[in-house]
This record gives C-alpha cells, sequence and structure tokens, in this order.
C-alpha cells in the first residue's frame, strides 16, 4: 500500500476549486493506494505520470522503493502542462 503525499501547489489548487469536485479528485487519487499504475499514463519523457479525473490533470510521481505518491501539481487541463 502507497502513501499519497500532496504537494504545497497542489493543496492551493484544491481550495481553488468547487467542493464537489475536490471530494472527486480526491477519491480517485485515494484509488491509487493500491495499484498506483492502472489509472497511470507516463508523460512523455519525464519520470513524471498523469492521471484524469473530470477536467483536471493530476501530475504524479511514484516512488516505487519508497511506497509513496507524491502528487506534485493539479490543473485544469489546457495549462497544467505548460509549466
Amino acid at each position: 500500500m502507497y502513501d499519497i503525499i500532496f504537494t504545497e501547489t497542489s493543496k492551493k489548487f484544491l481550495k481553488k476549486i468547487p467542493l464537489q469536485d475536490v471530494s472527486i479528485v480526491l477519491k480517485k487519487t485515494y484509488e491509487l493506494k493500491d495499484n498506483p499504475f492502472r489509472y497511470l499514463k507516463k508523460l512523455e519523457g519525464q519520470k513524471l505520470w498523469r492521471l484524469r479525473v473530470l477536467k483536471y490533470r493530476l501530475i504524479i510521481d511514484v516512488i516505487v522503493s519508497g511506497n509513496k505518491i507524491i502528487v506534485v501539481r493539479i490543473g485544469h487541463r489546457k495549462n497544467v502542462y505548460d509549466e
């Protein structure tokens, strides 16, 4: 079982979106605890993964040896990859 860690950037974004969307994003994120690679897709040219939830994308780093899932960034699908 993996531990899920949210960065400050991702926490800030969750405070900005509607509460109903936050609950869906968190539910989908916590589904990754048992088998993270079931829903994740690899980002090209990077060691990061993405998770699609509604109109949002979560940029995720998975540390297999430490059993950690780090949610690096959350954003709207149109501009989350710009940074």
